[in-house]
């Protein structure tokens, strides 16, 4: 096995991207995305359990904007960096709720299949029961003959 002696390092470049395109960029990408994760609760939202009021908290974090659906909306202020007002409160009790929420329903789908099986097992136990007790029966009927 060879021993490297020395390591040479080269001086990193001075090129920078412009600050203005890089930020409009991130901004646009940003505006997308807010725009698409609106869209995309607003059709969710009858379906989902509390998705009315993830739909409404980003509809009034819109309309505080003034009809813009970036500025002043929560979302948008935690994406872009930019203060998103008191509305970032909201959503983030919405989101809170949602999980409180889902972890009920969690529990209720838990403790509805725990019931499933345990009626299952009484099921099946006392199908066998009235097996063994049909078969001895036949069983003692079969013997008088």
């Amino acid at each position: 096995m060879n021993r490297i002696e020395s390591i040479h390092v080269a001086p990193a470049s001075t090129q920078r991207a412009l600050p203005g395109r890089f930020d409009s960029a991130l901004r646009g990408a940003a505006e997308g995305l807010v725009r698409g994760v609106a869209a995309t609760v607003e059709l969710a939202a009858p379906i989902i359990p509390g998705g009315t009021i993830l739909s409404a908290a980003i509809r009034s974090g819109a309309a505080a904007a003034g009809g813009s659906p970036l500025a002043g909306s929560p979302l948008a202020g935690a994406l872009t960096g930019a203060p998103g007002g008191g509305a970032g409160g909201d959503v983030l009790d919405a989101t809170r709720a949602l999980q409180r929420e889902a972890q009920t329903f969690n529990l209720q789908y838990l403790q509805l299949q725990e019931h499933m099986q345990r009626e299952s097992r009484e099921f099946t136990a006392v199908s066998n029961v009235m097996k063994v007790r049909h078969d001895s029966a036949r069983a003692a009927i079969q013997n008088i003959h």
